[in-house]
């Protein structure tokens, strides 16, 4: 029996946990280990030499520890969360002779304020071009409040739209790739992880023929997330049949916080008059035709109609910022016919180059609204104080709130944080469940009147470091869509209860208690 024979078979809508060795990148592999290695050489040499010179000569010793204190007091004066100027400070004590080093090298007002820079001057440009609608008919207050939020944030207007909600990467890749086979304009695509495989085929063979059609296709793809599963022959082979290839943050060996902030986003728009968003990645382990950690549980989400312009414009804008093309920004906007619905869905995009995390506003914004219910489904739960507190207070007051993790790790080392983080929370009303056999990779957020469904995940790096998509709905058919999702995932799930967490045995929680110390920098 092959693999890939094995890989379908099913138990009813739930596939088997399975894991099945795949192809590598040999060279994509290589590739990191070369890299990480020269950045490592050039951070100890920087150390090396600041301590050579302190042995040398006294006055580097004096110096040293002046700086070091005023590290010290410009990350306790920071905007940092609480746990992170805590770490930081511990770290510049401990290693007081080059600690401050490290701190200045990833300072993203350091090493990010040219990119930063340009991405203002980008989105200054394109302020005035979308506008936003009358909010007055919108009859729930919270609702009409983020709708606020997200357009003087970020200026993501409020208009006609409807949503369709998937349950599964293999739902959502399917309905894209229909949608591609339409188009008559563009196809615009951006993803944190592009990989070689059977989906990959799929999407090829009908860009390719849509390029001979005269469409215009483009790939934005994050270097880090990719460059172990894109093959340099497959990259190749894209721009020669003639589609538009980017990467974003190129990996080089050089030392440099911004290296860290990714472009996480999951983006496609075709036509300007159809969108997508999720946490699915163009790889096969999202459809389960590869089996890496069991079944893979993952979402996405549709939308259809005027309000497709927000993405359609955020994407311009990140490609104008890695090709320094000039965009005639009208000619891709007001493509789609309006569609009225029941609700409102306002697309919108985060990341370092605003000012303050939009996608964790949101968040903060919609655990706060929630008056009855709070369903989270989630692979990394790594919040900051701010987003505990608020769930804490949730739960306390009555409000059914729960929290779907997975039960199979991706990154071992995340996942005993995250589900230490979750644990804590048990005592005060929340309740917690892992999906069987399975890694969830979904990143949802339902209350009664709302969802927000998109890549963004329940952890700081979402939050600070990388640049996100999500839609944020009320509309009522795809809210009953998420809320029946929610319900058949909890009957895969178990729930964890004060008898079989993982926080009862002493050795977990002194594990999970030192990794949790440098989670603000994951």
């Amino acid at each position: 029996m092959n693999n890939r024979l094995i890989g379908r078979i099913r138990q009813s809508e739930h596939i088997l946990a399975l894991k099945v060795k795949t192809e590598s990148n040999g060279l994509g592999v290589l590739k990191t280990i070369v890299v990480l290695s020269l950045i490592v050489l050039q951070v100890a040499f920087l150390i090396l030499a600041n301590l050579y010179f302190m042995r040398l000569f006294s006055w580097v010793f004096n110096i040293t520890v002046i700086f070091t204190v005023i590290a010290c007091i410009h990350v306790l004066s920071s905007d940092y969360h609480g746990q992170a100027k805590a770490t930081w400070v511990l770290f510049l004590m401990v290693s007081f002779s080059f600690g401050y080093i490290i701190y200045i090298l990833s300072d993203k007002r350091v090493l990010f304020a040219r990119s930063r820079k340009k991405y203002n001057k980008i989105l200054k440009e394109t302020e005035g071009i979308l506008q936003q609608s009358d909010l007055s008919k919108i009859k729930n207050k919270d609702v009409k409040t983020n709708c606020d939020y997200l357009y003087n944030a970020g200026r993501f207007i409020t208009t006609d739209g409807h949503t369709t909600y998937f349950s599964s990467g293999t739902k959502l890749f399917d309905d894209i790739l229909e949608t591609l086979k339409s188009a008559k304009e563009y196809i615009f695509i951006e993803y944190f992880i592009v990989s070689d495989g059977v989906l990959l085929d799929r999407f090829l063979n009908i860009l390719e023929e849509k390029v001979k059609q005269g469409v215009d296709v483009r790939i934005v793809y994050d270097d880090m997330g990719s460059h172990r599963t894109l093959k340099a022959k497959t990259k190749a082979k894209i721009v020669k049949m003639g589609v538009k290839l980017q990467a974003f943050n190129r990996l080089v060996p050089v030392f440099n916080i911004a290296l860290n902030l990714r472009n996480h986003r999951k983006i496609v728009v075709v036509d300007g008059r159809v969108a997508y968003t999720g946490g699915a990645n163009l790889a096969d382990e999202y459809i389960n035709e590869k089996r890496m950690h069991g079944f893979w549980k993952d979402t996405g989400i549709k939308v259809e109609g005027s309000a497709v312009d927000n993405f359609t414009l955020a994407y311009l804008t990140e490609w104008k910022f890695l090709t320094n093309q000039e965009i005639d920004y009208l000619h891709y906007l007001g493509k789609a016919e309006n569609i009225t619905s029941d609700g409102v869905n306002v697309p919108f995009v985060s990341g370092p180059n605003y000012n303050f995390s939009i996608a964790q506003n949101m968040y903060a914004n919609e655990i706060a609204n929630a008056k009855e219910k709070l369903y989270i489904m989630t692979p990394y739960f790594i919040p900051d104080e701010t987003i505990t507190n608020l769930l804490i207070n949730k739960a306390r007051s009555g409000i059914d709130v729960r929290i779907i993790l997975p039960d199979v790790a991706d990154k071992k080392f995340v996942y005993t944080v995250s589900r230490n983080n979750a644990e804590k929370l048990i005592k005060y009303g929340i309740r917690l469940y892992v999906m069987k056999n399975s890694f969830v990779h979904s990143k949802v957020i339902l209350t009664e009147h709302s969802a927000i469904v998109g890549s963004i995940n329940m952890d700081l790096r979402s939050f600070t470091q990388q640049f996100e998509s999500a839609i944020f709905t009320s509309e009522q058919s795809t809210l009953s869509d998420i809320n029946i999702d929610f319900e058949n995932t909890l009957t895969y799930s178990e729930e964890i209860n004060s008898k079989n967490k993982r926080r009862n045995h002493l050795f977990y929680r002194a594990l999970a208690g030192i990794f949790n110390l440098i989670s603000p920098f994951m």
